[in-house]
């Protein structure tokens, strides 16, 4: 064993029999035997923060709100005495109308693609994306057809809209179906904050390479990820999920190895990265599921609420999800 390793797991059994006393003491029912933490075997890991990506994960793409079973899986989890928000592109204003105006289930999140960071139904960061910036995207874009800017105010409300730069209302209509947004068409950025911006772009592979250059050329301040068919999110450089998850994490009281991160697509790779408990859904993209640890059911089956549910389950039984339990 070495001259180190019997006094290692002699201090490791102190530990955990400290531990074990410790929780005890305030009262909490662990008694060493469940839930194993994937570091020390027998030291207990709750959950106590869930995040989900909305569009292919949480809902399917082009659902126009949670479904009645998925609310019922977030509030399950909630009781359980876990913070629930949505990890996502999209923010506060059109959470409000995916969530029927259930708010309890948006108060806390990351938002905007890590942009505002909520807790408890507060703002505890945001960041808004210079208007100089926005401007450029936006010129560039202008001779080209179908492609088009769209930014979302950083002050929000249900009849705030979307401004939408240089289209024309054919087109600002056939975006409003595809991703539900309600739009306002302009031909500058408005002069005030916004907190997130978007590029709807049709066309094959080689026009999307071709939209991407040209932001890339126009404003290499940020970079693009597509979230959803023909739709870029606008990203500043070193601003995204993954940024803003020890903002979240230091305001709800948790660490890394404490949270759940589900997620399909390019924009959740990087917070996905970050946490043990990553989870792919099964429509996800490969390169998702190349680095999450685990996996759950397609959104289009109600997946992550079938995994909420078990969270929730779990949580009071003290035991280990059964779709996070290693081996």
């Amino acid at each position: 064993m070495g001259l180190l390793g019997a006094p290692w797991l002699r201090l490791h059994g102190a530990c955990l029999f400290l531990t074990t006393l410790a929780l005890r003491a305030v009262g909490h029912p662990y008694d060493g035997s469940k839930l194993p933490n994937r570091i020390y075997p027998g030291v207990i890991a709750l959950i106590k923060l869930v995040l989900s990506d909305m569009d292919n994960t949480l809902i399917p793409f082009g659902a126009r709100h949670v479904s009645p079973r998925t609310l019922e899986a977030i509030h399950d989890v909630i009781n359980a005495g876990i913070h629930f928000g949505p990890d996502t592109g999209r923010d506060y204003v059109e959470l409000m109308r995916f969530f029927h105006m259930d708010e309890a289930c948006f108060m806390t999140g990351i938002m905007s693609n890590g942009k505002r960071v909520r807790v408890d139904g507060r703002d505890v960061w945001t960041y808004s994306i210079p208007h100089d910036w926005l401007q450029r995207i936006a010129d560039a874009l202008k001779p080209e057809r179908g492609m088009f800017l769209v930014c979302f105010p950083l002050d929000t409300n249900l009849f705030n809209p979307g401004y939408v730069v240089g289209a024309s209302e054919e087109e600002m209509n056939e975006y409003e179906r595809l991703v539900h947004f309600n739009g306002g068409r302009v031909e500058d950025v408005p002069n005030i904050d916004f907190i997130a911006a978007a590029i709807a772009c049709n066309g094959d592979e080689k026009r999307h390479a071709y939209c991407q250059q040209l932001i890339a050329e126009a404003c290499p301040e940020v970079e693009t990820i597509m979230s959803v068919p023909n739709w870029f999110d606008v990203l500043p450089l070193g601003i995204n999920k993954a940024s803003a998850l020890d903002t979240i994490l230091d305001a709800v009281g948790a660490t890394r190895d404490e949270v759940v991160v589900f997620g399909d697509s390019g924009n959740d790779v990087a917070i996905l990265s970050e946490v043990h408990y990553s989870v792919a859904v099964a429509n996800a993209t490969d390169e998702v599921k190349g680095v999450c640890n685990f996996h759950c059911g397609a959104s289009a089956d109600e997946g992550v609420a079938d995994a909420l549910f078990e969270i929730a389950r779990a949580t009071r039984a003290n035991e280990v999800p059964a779709f996070l339990r290693e081996g």
